[in-house]
């Protein structure tokens, strides 16, 4: 007799959870269109790889992902950046100590492009990347990508 009180809303709760587990978990992974990947060398950190991920967002424009992967005492990753820009893919490089992405934003209905540069330097206390604030400077420390 509890059996049958306890079923009917044990069914409707698996029936819910499995219909919701579907939906939920395929939004957190996103599959992007295409990859560029590779590795390139910080000083005083050593390999650092990364994987830019793109996919399409209309319009010319291109929804983005770039996680880099690295080791200090054990395996870190880091996305450093998520958004949308043009001309895929972001250009990833080593600058000395620093770590540097470049990518383009171009006007509406037109090839005139911008050119956007992240110099990112590495924290070793919290070992993570930090990204300085003056694009200025980040154009001086990385000069042309790669």
């Amino acid at each position: 007799m509890h059996l049958r009180k306890l079923c009917s809303p044990l069914h409707t709760w698996l029936m819910l959870m499995s219909f919701c587990a579907m939906p939920c978990s395929a939004q957190e992974a996103t599959a992007w269109e295409n990859q560029a990947s590779g590795r390139t060398s910080i000083a005083k950190l050593g390999t650092v790889h990364y994987e830019v991920g793109y996919s399409s967002a209309g319009f010319d424009h291109f929804d983005s992902e770039i996680v880099v992967k690295w080791n200090d005492n054990g395996a870190q990753t880091q996305t450093l950046y998520e958004g949308i820009y043009d001309k895929p893919p972001a250009k990833v490089w080593g600058s000395g100590p620093h770590l540097c992405i470049a990518m383009q934003a171009c006007a509406r209905y037109s090839d005139r492009c911008n050119q956007h540069v992240i110099a990112h330097r590495y924290d070793t206390q919290g070992k993570a990347f930090v990204a300085l604030k003056s694009e200025k400077t980040a154009h001086r420390i990385c000069r042309a990508p790669r």
